[in-house]
């Protein structure tokens, strides 16, 4: 018996893989604890399929089941570089990573591995998409590790139903190691792009404004926080422009005070000229009656949706049910765990044929749907499905496969979600709507003027779409009148209006400007959402929209005014192309790395020389902590304006608009600042260390007061506070007071000392 171990990405995964297992095999579970308390070890005897290794009649195999929770290892710098005090931010572009296991993990990778030992051959039960192939490979790496001689392969799948695990199983592949390349070369750019701005603008931002706290920046997460801030600037400078338009509206039966009164819009729709509206107004008014102009009618179509992919699967959610897209997709993946409904992250909006659509729909005759589906194979009102435009070659469209009672689900986002599939795929299963249009023209002079009706004829697809699908009527059913035929307005009105300014941007708004531009995955969206929200760049309001706080408006600004809109989606587009070109094997993993990382090393310099135009964008939101800090000493030390600069500790700010939260601080030490009454000047120190101010030793560069830094342990160094801060481009500064009293010519320099920021020496200590 060919012993076989299996890893799923999740113990519930792995739970039902072993009862469909158990249920193949007719043999009992054996359940055990594994080293992870998490991660439970299940053993089948005699289930038989073709040997993976040599294909042929099926054989019996003993199958021994675990799984994983996610990702076991993670990519970080290597020591001492994971420390912030480390090296300067910029370094991290360069800095050495390695890839090793979370902790948390340990003993995980410890049953991984003695189950590995036991075995002869290894199947990955992972999600079948780019994250869970880069997922299968930790594993089968681990696996590998232990025993040398095991054989690894790949499982593919859509649910957890018996006939498409037997499918699995008789089609064992290999690893796609073209999407792993993919995955680490997106994780090492995300790493070290992230790691290094994040660095730099969190302890600039700390010190200057008193922001606790990580202040980050990703790759993905500051084009989704542009999009937020673009639509509330448009919103800000938004200039109300006033318009005027003629209404006309006439009685089916005039001499019926109660009959229905049809609504006309003016073709010209509005003019912002008032003078010349009212001339035409005046001028049509004189013609008495208007004429009939042509009736149209003709038949209307509501189309039916497409299959269901991720991205729609999140928008749908947000605008039908009020569920964000991080809910959404948590309730989705426990549903799919369940074996409620197929696998929830795909790009797939298309069927392919060999899925069996209408076995699908007889598993819904009974229950909830039971009367809609015999209407759909037993009244001739079902049809084909219509076919999107994406397909991911991995997964189908995201359906039902399993027919239960929602209320049987005890989890209300679950439920909801559930029926929200159900009901998708049975109106994708079913007819368009379909009504008679009805187009009458007049006209009145020289002006002409529509109305629209509708009669709908068959609901179809609406029918079980509803309450969250409509078809407006418009002016609902119209009089059939004849060409030429003449009527009296009941009314002509001139009406005035103001354009308006735009909401702020909505949940489905903003998924679908990120799928649009490529910002993120089908399987990321919602993560880079939520990041936005967890540190305090947006809030969400009850509509499901979003609002910048603060922090999030000046940061975008900040960058804006550098000429690096990093807020703007184009950088992280181009990358995710390349990552895509990587996973289609036309790019080199390496070379797209160095091209990217190459590109954002020379922005951050950049970003790094004008880091006082961020300092300009926060001050018009944030007051600079200095200003409101509790002096420590009065008149410290010289500024470069040559007033004195106070000593402070500063103060913490708030984040939001509303001033309801804070971020906290994670440093144990309250940052210190210089504070020039005179410019409102502010210089951060060091937080660790106490100072002194040199006499009479000021900076030939920029003329603020030398200082004398003492660190914990007693050693000491001299340091200009504002050259620190903002190096300068002659590092040559000032001549060695020290020297100078025992007559030597030593020369003050900036320069970079390991575990420090830019420091000053003088080039004679060594001498």
């Amino acid at each position: 018996m060919v012993h076989i171990l299996n890893v799923a990405e999740k113990p519930s995964v792995a739970k039902a893989l072993s009862q469909v297992f158990s249920n193949l095999a007719k043999e009992p579970i054996n359940s055990e604890a594994g080293k992870s308390v998490y991660n439970r070890i299940f053993t089948i005897n005699n289930l038989k399929f073709p040997d993976p290794r040599r294909p042929a009649q099926p054989v019996p195999h003993k199958m021994v089941l675990t799984s994983v929770a996610g990702h076991i290892s993670n990519l970080d710098f290597s020591p001492p570089n994971n420390s912030w005090s480390a090296c300067q931010p910029s370094h991290l572009f360069q800095a050495n990573i390695e890839r090793t296991v979370s902790t948390q993990f340990e003993d995980l990778k410890k049953e991984l591995e003695i189950q590995a030992r036991k075995a002869t051959v290894l199947v990955l039960w992972l999600d079948c998409d780019r994250e869970g192939e880069a997922i299968a490979d930790e594993v089968a790496t681990i696996c590998k590790e232990s025993n040398r001689s095991l054989q690894i392969f790949r499982a593919h799948f859509s649910s957890v139903l018996p006939g498409e695990i037997t499918n699995a199983l008789n089609r064992l592949g290999r690893l796609d190691y073209k999407q792993v390349h993919a995955v680490n070369a997106r994780q090492e750019i995300d790493l070290r792009i992230g790691a290094a701005f994040t660095r730099l603008q969190t302890k600039r931002l700390q010190s200057k404004f008193g922001l606790g706290g990580v202040v980050s920046y990703g790759p993905c997460q500051f084009p989704t926080l542009g999009f937020v801030v673009e639509r509330w600037a448009r919103i800000e400078t938004f200039i109300p422009e006033r318009f005027y338009t003629i209404k006309m509206a006439m009685k089916v039966d005039p001499d019926d005070p109660r009959s229905k009164e049809v609504n006309f819009l003016w073709k010209r729709y509005r003019l912002f000229d008032r003078l010349g509206c009212a001339a035409i107004y005046l001028r049509t008014l004189q013609e008495k009656k208007a004429v009939v102009v042509s009736t149209e009618g003709r038949i209307q179509r509501k189309y039916r949706p497409i299959p269901l992919a991720t991205v729609e699967l999140q928008k749908r959610a947000s605008k039908y049910l009020r569920i964000s897209s991080e809910q959404t997709m948590e309730a989705a993946e426990k549903l799919y765990m369940e074996g409620y409904i197929s696998y929830p992250r795909t790009e797939t909006e298309k069927f392919p044929q060999e899925y069996d659509i209408k076995g699908t729909l007889a598993s819904f005759r009974n229950g909830t749907y039971s009367d809609y589906v015999s209407k759909l194979l037993d009244q001739d009102k079902y049809q084909y499905p219509r076919s999107g435009v994406n397909d991911d070659k991995a997964h189908p469209p995201i359906t039902p496969v399993k027919a239960v009672d929602p209320n049987q689900i005890q989890d209300p986002n679950q439920r909801k979600i559930y029926e929200l599939v159900v009901k998708h795929f049975l109106a994708c299963c079913s007819k368009d709507g379909i009504g008679q249009q009805t187009v009458l023209t007049v006209k009145m002079g020289t002006e002409v003027f529509t109305a629209k009706g509708l009669m709908i004829m068959e609901l179809n697809w609406l029918e079980i779409y509803k309450p969250w699908e409509y078809w407006g009527q418009g002016a609902g059913t119209l009089p059939n009148l004849e060409n030429g035929k003449e009527f009296e307005p009941s009314s002509l009105i001139m009406e005035n209006g103001s354009t308006c300014a735009p909401n702020y941007i909505s949940e489905v708004e903003l998924i679908s400007e990120m799928d649009k531009h490529g910002i993120g995955t089908d399987a990321t969206i919602a993560s880079h959402i939520k990041t936005i929200q967890e540190r305090e760049y947006v809030t969400k309001d009850n509509a499901q929209r979003f609002i910048p706080t603060r922090l999030g408006i000046a940061l975008v600004e900040g960058y804006n005014s550098m000429g690096y809109q990093l807020n703007k989606p184009h950088l992280r587009a181009k990358m995710e192309r390349s990552c895509n070109q990587i996973a289609e094997g036309s790019k080199n993993k390496e070379a797209v790395i160095k091209d990217v990382l190459d590109e954002m090393k020379r922005c951050f310099i950049s970003v790094e020389r004008e880091v006082h135009k961020l300092d300009a964008a926060m001050s018009r939101h944030f007051t600079l902590s200095a200003a409101n800090g509790v002096v420590k000493e009065a008149n410290f030390s010289r500024c470069k304006c040559g007033s004195m600069m106070d000593l402070k500790e500063i103060k913490q700010q708030r984040v939001n608009n509303n001033n309801n939260n804070n971020i906290n601080n994670n440093n144990n030490r309250a940052p210190q600042q210089l504070y020039c009454r005179n410019c409102s000047h502010s210089l951060t120190l060091p937080f660790k260390g106490s100072f002194t101010a040199i006499t009479n030793s000021f900076c030939d560069e920029c003329t603020t007061q030398a200082l004398l830094v003492t660190k914990d342990d007693k050693s000491t160094y001299v340091t200009c506070p504002h050259c620190k801060e903002n190096p300068p481009a002659e590092p040559e500064l000032f001549k060695c007071p020290k020297c100078k009293r025992s007559g030597r010519e030593g020369t003050i320099k900036l320069g970079r000392i390991p575990m420090r920021s830019y420091v000053l020496s003088c080039d004679q200590v060594n001498k």
